[in-house]
């Protein structure tokens, strides 16, 4: 079984890689950074809590970019069905495409994110802060937003209807990540310790969800 998650995750980097996902991704994630700080004029640096207000929805709609393609590619050319067919376990599959999206769409987020924060508001302790929780917050996006991209296999309500369903569910990562972040906050760790337990029922409650989703899709 462990093999066959690195071979479905290794097609899944090749198919990624030759796509460039990564790269506009990570361009989408910039420009909307690009856009935000125009709207502070001249300003030397913007405040800490909208910078970072700002990083963590630009990383949202960056994350949900990349998720429409999640399983399309192999809904469309019968790759899913031949898993089926062939009795390979759903499951690895949707662990592997969710590391996989994760990879290309949240790890790039996270690396460059501080140093985004940093030319916004300079330096301080909350860079490193912003980091750790874009390491665990991230990894939510991808598997809270992975039932969904497979929801939509075979229907005509892409791109825009995808970022409508899943938006809301978004919003407390986003609130709790916000308020992790800031180091003004007295109940940082509370924050913390709510996305990671939030990661930790979801990285088995979602794909489980996926997998029931893709078995009635695929059937």
């Amino acid at each position: 079984m462990v093999k066959l998650f690195f071979i479905i995750l290794k097609k899944d980097f090749k198919d990624n890689l030759l796509s460039n996902k990564a790269w506009f991704t990570i361009s989408f994630f910039l420009l909307c950074l690009l856009v935000f700080p125009l709207a502070f004029g001249n300003s030397q640096y913007i405040e800490l809590n909208i910078s970072i207000s700002a990083i963590w929805i630009a990383s949202l709609f960056a994350n949900l970019i990349a998720l429409d393609h999640m399983y399309k590619e192999d809904y469309d050319d019968g790759t899913l069905h031949y898993y089926t067919v062939n009795k390979i376990s759903l499951g690895i599959v949707v662990y592997a495409k969710c590391l996989s999206h994760w990879i290309f769409s949240g790890l790039p987020i996270v690396v460059i994110a501080p140093f985004c924060l940093y030319i916004f508001s300079g330096y301080n302790e909350t860079n490193f802060n912003l980091f750790i929780s874009l390491v665990i917050g991230t990894p939510i996006f991808t598997l809270m937003g992975s039932p969904i991209a497979a929801l939509m296999l075979g229907s005509s309500l892409r791109g825009a209807a995808l970022t409508f369903i899943t938006l809301p569910f978004y919003l407390p990562i986003i609130i709790f990540g916000v308020m992790g972040t800031n180091l003004n906050n007295s109940n940082i760790n509370a924050e913390f310790y709510l996305l990671l337990a939030i990661l930790s029922i979801g990285i088995v409650f979602f794909p489980v969800i996926t997998i029931k989703i893709l078995k009635y899709t695929i059937n």
